[in-house]
């Protein structure tokens, strides 16, 4: 017996090589097929674990009955379709029609530029602007060959974002198909899958456990953070446009709390060309107020709000939610205000994990023994 034991360990040890070669091949293979495809798998994994609890109330008390969950995951993937693909099209229809009305309106004035070798910037602004701006540009020609250099090179970025807007639109149509199908099996095979990857992440049984559980803790957190963060924001911002005596404060409270899950932008896309408008109809005070209300009260509180939400929720150090949050952004974007602190945190947890582990080892009595062995010699 201990010689066939020998004999099968030598064929184990002969074709580890072959098939870890292979192995390291195919998964080389696998992470190129896939890397193209990161943003829309990366977002159908939100979007399927916000919307499970859903679905596990569906299967549980609607359909019972239903055989592999098709029906209650067909539903949930519904809610996505209707709260995020629909907008997001139709944000994408108004963006590549308003991308072709810049093109046909900049490639005129482009020509323009190629005939005469210049441009006047104040031919590109509203024509009360214009008449403001055109006698300092007389009496000051430094100012007019300014304005020309500006105009020169603003019409060419302009006709190049229109461009790329356009050309964008397909690429977001895609990418919201591929989500919307990958969405629906997550969905359905969740538990299958968390299961899988449970069963072969090179953990300890227990760590394997909590290592799920806290990415669980963070995307709830991260989730439910943006989303109080955006209704306080909208509220705010439904506040101080009523305020200013604006119209419709509840419509526009409401499209606040969508942009503000824009970084960098969000509400100021709404309260900032109001607040304009206010200051050119004449309106100084209610003008000033709501650029005020915005910049110091509305737009603050993304900065306090979902910082400490993430950071309670998560059991997460504010400076660990500031990096993954502000590094997330930079990396990838919208997706990494999701996926930073996800990453980061992730990391310090199998950091403490190694710790954890690398402690028992050095107090195991096999380790103590051997030291004192190598004592005595």
């Amino acid at each position: 017996m201990p010689g066939e034991n020998r004999r099968s360990a030598r064929k184990v040890r002969g074709w580890y090589l072959p098939f870890l070669l292979i192995f390291l091949a195919m998964a080389y293979l696998a992470f190129s097929v896939s890397l193209p495809l990161f943003g829309p798998l990366a977002w159908s994994v939100l979007l399927s674990f916000t919307v499970y609890p859903a679905f596990s109330w569906m299967k549980r008390r609607l359909f019972p009955r239903s055989r592999g969950g098709n029906m209650p995951a067909a539903l949930a993937t519904g809610v996505i379709i209707l709260v995020v693909v629909m907008p997001a099209l139709f944000g994408g229809y108004v963006a590549a029609r308003e991308g072709i009305k810049l093109y046909e309106s900049f490639s005129g004035v482009l020509e323009g530029i190629g005939r005469s070798g210049g441009i006047d910037l104040t031919d590109l602004l509203p024509a009360y602007i214009a008449d403001m701006i055109r006698p300092l540009t007389e009496r000051y020609p430094l100012l007019e060959d300014l304005a020309q250099q500006i105009g020169e090179r603003l019409g060419p970025m302009v006709v190049s974002a229109s461009r790329a807007i356009v050309g964008s639109t397909l690429t977001i149509a895609w990418n919201l198909a591929i989500i919307i199908v990958v969405s629906f099996f997550l969905i359905r095979d969740g538990n299958l899958i968390i299961g899988y990857l449970t069963d072969i992440i090179p953990l300890p049984p227990g760590e394997r456990e909590a290592f799920f559980r806290r990415a669980k803790e963070i995307l709830q957190a991260v989730v439910y953070g943006v989303i109080v963060t955006a209704f306080v924001q909208g509220i705010l911002g439904a506040a101080g446009w009523w305020y200013a005596g604006l119209q419709s404060p509840v419509f526009f409270g409401a499209m606040m709390m969508l942009l503000a899950m824009i970084p960098f932008v969000g509400t100021a896309l709404l309260w900032g060309p109001a607040g304009i408008y206010l200051l050119y109809a004449g309106k100084l005070g209610d003008g000033i107020f709501l650029l005020l209300w915005g910049t110091f009260v509305v737009s603050m509180a993304d900065n306090f709000i979902r910082p400490l939400f993430i950071s309670g929720g998560a059991k997460l150090h504010l400076l660990t939610v500031f990096i993954g949050v502000v590094g997330g952004l930079a990396a990838w974007g919208f997706l990494g205000l999701f996926m930073g602190p996800l990453v980061i945190s992730l990391f310090f947890f199998l950091l403490e994990s190694y710790r954890t582990m690398w402690k028992a080892y050095l107090a195991s009595p096999s380790r103590s023994s051997g030291t004192a062995g190598n004592d005595k010699k």
